[in-house]
């Protein structure tokens, strides 16, 4: 098993791509182009991180870079957790009433990079999400269409490995999920095993009345008496939020990716009642039927 350390180097090279920020509802605020260069220093020992932001000029076509500049020799973030393909999710460790929550998630495959940042407002409502498309310096893969809610369809089967806030040694489970349209077309069940246990989830489309396009879904899950919506977006990606977080219940926010067809990553950040984050679950799923 990698160390940390190792699995952040997973992340090491330039990407390229862009900071792309919506709504709650998925409505578009802007898209920022970006480059994100991360190199070793001093024997593997140390992490040297450049992050350059193009802004739009007032009146012009022009854009400027704005630049932070990072080093670190630990792996970074606060309540961070990283997985030996390079994926990771980083973010509060006790959500509370009067402060923000700000989770944010990475999954990796090949030269590219799915990354998505979930923002709530001190009422723990959701605010906006950020999600950032990149690939390696130089690669040419193609971006992957906006997701589809047909692209979910099917039974999937793969590995889950989750671990617990404390680094506690990992847990791997098989995992076998259904994501069906039930018999008046307009809902989806979702039977998840990835889990500890499995989450009855079921979908309402709520924006549109055209089932394959519907770009925002709302749903409950029984075990923790949340509301949740899954908002579909670019390149095959998707973020599952709660609508507004209800402390006294558990919560997951979770990130998924289609980055290939028929082959899907998600991350899972599991919160307790109080509000504790509990665990981090790396899911890697392909399909076996549709």
């Amino acid at each position: 098993m990698k160390s940390q350390w190792e699995c952040v180097l997973e992340n090491l090279g330039e990407w390229v791509g862009s900071f792309t920020t919506v709504t709650s509802q998925g409505e578009a605020i802007e898209d920022i182009p970006s480059v994100i260069k991360l190199a070793v220093m001093r024997d593997n020992q140390s992490v040297h991180l450049v992050l350059n932001r193009f802004y739009p000029l007032p009146n012009s076509t022009e854009r400027y870079a704005k630049e932070v500049v990072w080093d670190f020799s630990t792996p970074p973030g606060i309540g961070a957790i990283y997985f030996e393909t390079g994926a990771f999710s980083s973010g509060a460790l006790m959500v509370n009433i009067g402060i923000k929550t700000i989770a944010e998630f990475s999954l990796i495959a090949g030269n590219r990079r799915f990354r998505m940042i979930q923002t709530f407002d001190i009422a723990q409502q959701l605010d906006r999400v950020t999600f950032v498309r990149e690939q390696l310096q130089g690669a040419t893969t193609p971006e992957r269409p906006h997701l589809n809610i047909a692209d979910l369809l099917g039974t999937w089967t793969g590995i889950a490995t989750t671990l617990s806030a404390d680094q506690r040694p990992l847990i791997e489970t098989n995992t076998r999920s259904t994501f069906r349209v039930n018999d008046t077309g307009y809902q989806l069940v979702e039977q998840d095993h990835s889990l500890a246990e499995p989450l009855p989830w079921r979908i309402d489309l709520t924006v549109a009345t055209d089932l394959p396009s519907a770009r925002l879904w709302q749903f409950t899950d029984e075990r923790d008496h949340q509301s949740y919506q899954m908002l579909l977006l670019p390149d095959g990606g998707y973020a599952i939020t709660p609508t507004k977080i209800n402390l006294g219940h558990g919560f997951d926010l979770e990130i998924g990716w289609i980055h290939q067809t028929g082959q899907r990553q998600r991350l899972v950040r599991r919160y307790d009642s109080n509000g504790k984050w509990e665990n981090v679950t790396l899911i890697v799923e392909k399909i076996i039927d549709n």
